[in-house]
């Protein structure tokens, strides 16, 4: 991170053991690896030694996200039990302090992440003001502290009091107490607070009381990323918000205006929180597309007074190529250079005097594949799909199988051009090459697949799919530092998953 210029590193949750338990138990790959657990124990030792090289490396130390809705109150959110378990161990006196959903106080799907406070209670408040202040007192090596509520949508109090005021409002009052906390303790620690899922709807009556405290994080988690980022210049009006019956809004206007409407009286400091780098890479085989729009949509951020960007995803996203995250860590540095100037920037030291070769046989290969039907924005934009719903396929596209049986054709190419340059005097074009040599493997396997899902054959299409995910998880041992196993089918396994429903007209394509 900070050789290629970037000056910020952010780890999310006080304990992140989901993460770690999702590699070290081999998910995904049970077929060819058994599971290693690993205990809340050892993840926090991770979590501290990680602090401390971030440190040594000069990087501020972005700290936490969600989870205080539920760890203020002594709930632990990193309970990895079932969702019985999990909730049975909330004592009564900490129940008092969630969320009511349904005239129940419990947590939410079993997850502490997931549960809001009572966000009208003052005594909840003061505890979650007391708990942050405690924690940045003990945390100095903390730059920012992110005080998020819980993540998840539609899961925000139901009891009379919290419906007399938007959660954004009482999100507002929430961090005047922690400023408050924080100032009776002579604490200079910086909060970032976010607009994210039901807190995008602005607060409608209160306001922070000492700006110079905040950081704003805008996270349009539901926007469409198979195309880069644009807004209208005018004012829209967006869809009211209704408590736990809200549709996040899909298109970008949309999202932008609700940055708009928290910005009118905020002048502070903005910065994005983006996903380009959670399954969005996936959807682009190739990875030349993905990396063009990063580029123009940091260009749009620092064009709109959003200075800066966090990403969420994958640390280990460099495959097929590491353009992507040298497009994000280049523009960010430097919002002149255009996306052409960074590839071949890029190309030629991971490929050589060759790099065009390989820069255009990825392109095609992505372009078969097709970023926009992989991502589902396809549909967004053709208005096809009738609703969205992780139970139906968004993939039963059978005029895509022409595009789709180019791949093994352009494959056929690329091995050629591989096997030519198979061996280098740089290292990093061989270990480049090589990540090409298995991204064949796995565009090939990918695409047998894919085939039988877009005709709507999905018993064959699971059976290509498992062989595809066993298959590549022979390789994830040697190729781990860049190819991350795990995220890759986490994203595949929601789309081969889903299955194809068909009316008389037409199918309802959905992700």
């Amino acid at each position: 991170t900070p050789k290629v210029g970037m000056n910020v590193f952010m780890m999310e949750f006080f304990t992140p053991v989901g993460y770690y338990l999702n590699y070290y138990n081999h998910k995904f790959n049970e077929a060819n690896r058994p599971p290693e657990p690993v205990s809340e124990k050892q993840v926090l030792q991770w979590k501290r030694q990680c602090e401390a090289e971030i440190s040594k490396r000069g990087l501020m130390f972005h700290d936490i996200g969600h989870g205080w809705t539920a760890q203020s109150f002594g709930i632990n959110t990193a309970m990895i039990g079932t969702a019985e378990e999990n909730d049975a161990a909330v004592t009564d006196e900490q129940r008092s302090y969630i969320a009511m959903l349904d005239g129940k106080r419990k947590l939410y799907d079993g997850r502490p992440n997931w549960t809001q406070a009572c966000m009208s209670n003052p005594a909840a408040r003061r505890k979650i003001a007391k708990y942050v202040a405690d924690y940045a007192e003990n945390h100095t090596n903390s730059d920012y502290l992110h005080v998020w509520l819980a993540d998840g949508v539609n899961n925000h109090c139901e009891c009379p009091e919290c419906q007399k005021k938007l959660p954004s409002d009482y999100y507002v009052q929430l961090l005047n107490d922690i400023d408050e906390e924080l100032t009776a303790r002579e604490l200079d620690t910086r909060i970032v607070y976010i607009a994210y899922t039901e807190t995008l709807w602005a607060p409608k009556t209160e306001k922070l009381k000492n700006p110079k405290r905040f950081a704003l994080l805008f996270a349009p988690i539901s926007r469409e990323y198979s195309h880069s980022l644009e807004a209208k210049d005018e004012d829209i009006e967006v869809v009211p918000y209704v408590r736990n019956n809200n549709v996040l809004p899909k298109t970008f206007d949309h999202i932008y205006q609700h940055f708009k409407n928290w910005t009118k009286d905020w002048k502070g400091a903005n910065i994005t929180y983006e996903y380009h780098f959670w399954r969005h890479q996936v959807y682009d085989v190739g990875g030349i597309s993905i990396s063009d729009i990063i580029n123009k949509d940091i260009k749009f951020y620092k064009s709109h007074n959003i200075n800066g960007s966090i990403e969420d995803g994958s640390q280990r996203s460099f495959f097929p190529t590491g353009l992507a995250f040298y497009t994000y860590a280049r523009t960010l540095y430097d919002t002149s250079l255009s996306f052409e100037e960074i590839a071949e920037e890029y190309f030629s030291c991971a490929f050589g005097e060759d790099w065009r070769k390989f820069y255009d046989y990825l392109d095609r290969l992505g372009k078969a594949f097709g970023h926009d039907y992989l991502s589902g924005d396809l549909y967004r934009i053709t208005g096809k799909s009738a609703q969205y719903a992780p139970t139906e396929s968004v993939l039963y596209a059978p005029e895509r199988v022409k595009m789709l049986d180019e791949v093994a054709k352009i494959v056929e190419e690329g091995r050629k051009l591989i096997a030519e340059h198979y061996n280098s005097e740089y290292r990093v074009r061989t270990v480049s090459v090589r990540l090409l040599e298995l991204h064949a493997l796995y565009s090939e396997l990918f695409a047998n697949a894919l085939k039988e899902k877009a005709l709507g054959n999905d018993d064959a299409a699971d059976e290509l799919y498992a062989l595809f995910r066993d298959e590549m998880g022979k390789h994830e041992l040697a190729f781990e530092r860049w190819y991350d196993h795990c995220m890759f089918f986490y994203t595949l396994d929601r789309l081969f998953k889903a299955r194809t429903l068909m009316n008389d007209q037409e199918t309802i394509a959905t992700i």
